[in-house]
């Protein structure tokens, strides 16, 4: 059973300065007190070089293939991995991974307040589009941008959430 999209009372992991886990709190209190916490994003590319995107549900902005907060029990690979299998319906396998990110970053979500490390994880498969099957709770439409379409989507900030603005701009293009 997948858990609740954006549950705020999630239990996540606190940590200190070189990111080791100090204690837990809930995903709405590290937003409301800016706690330093995890969230771990993943990034799938084909081999036409097309970037999967999922645009969101409750919001209707284009965001990373996956991505967002994970439990405390969780790693990095082990929240990008969970999040392929609820929000797109596939497994992958932590070996076709690569870490390409790990940065502590500020965004100005959460009234400035989202202060986080961050993992940004790529993964180079085929597969069809059609094979997802998503959550219709949380994502609205899946597809594959080239990198024309992921240029001028990125030209509209209004259309595309800022974490995966910023980092598609800064880790992604460059894969391509």
């Amino acid at each position: 059973m997948s858990r609740i999209p954006h549950d705020p009372d999630e239990i996540i992991a606190v940590v200190d300065d070189e990111d080791r886990i100090i204690s837990r709190t809930t995903r709405k209190e590290a937003h409301e007190k800016g706690l330093l916490h995890r969230e771990a994003y993943a990034y799938l590319i084909n081999s036409r070089k097309q970037v999967l995107l999922q645009k969101r549900a409750d919001n209707h902005l284009w965001d990373h293939s996956v991505g967002g907060h994970f439990p405390l029990e969780q790693d990095y690979q082990e929240g990008a991995l969970r999040e392929f299998r609820e929000e797109l319906g596939i497994n992958l396998d932590k070996s076709e991974f690569k870490e390409i990110a790990n940065e502590r970053t500020k965004m100005t979500s959460h009234n400035g307040k989202n202060v986080r490390f961050v993992k940004v994880f790529l993964i180079k498969k085929d597969i069809p589009a059609e094979n997802f099957s998503s959550d219709e709770g949380e994502v609205e439409e899946i597809r594959y941008f080239d990198i024309d379409e992921l240029k001028e989507l990125l030209s509209h900030p209004e259309k595309i959430t800022n974490t995966a603005k910023y980092l598609i701009e800064k880790y992604i293009l460059k894969e391509l």
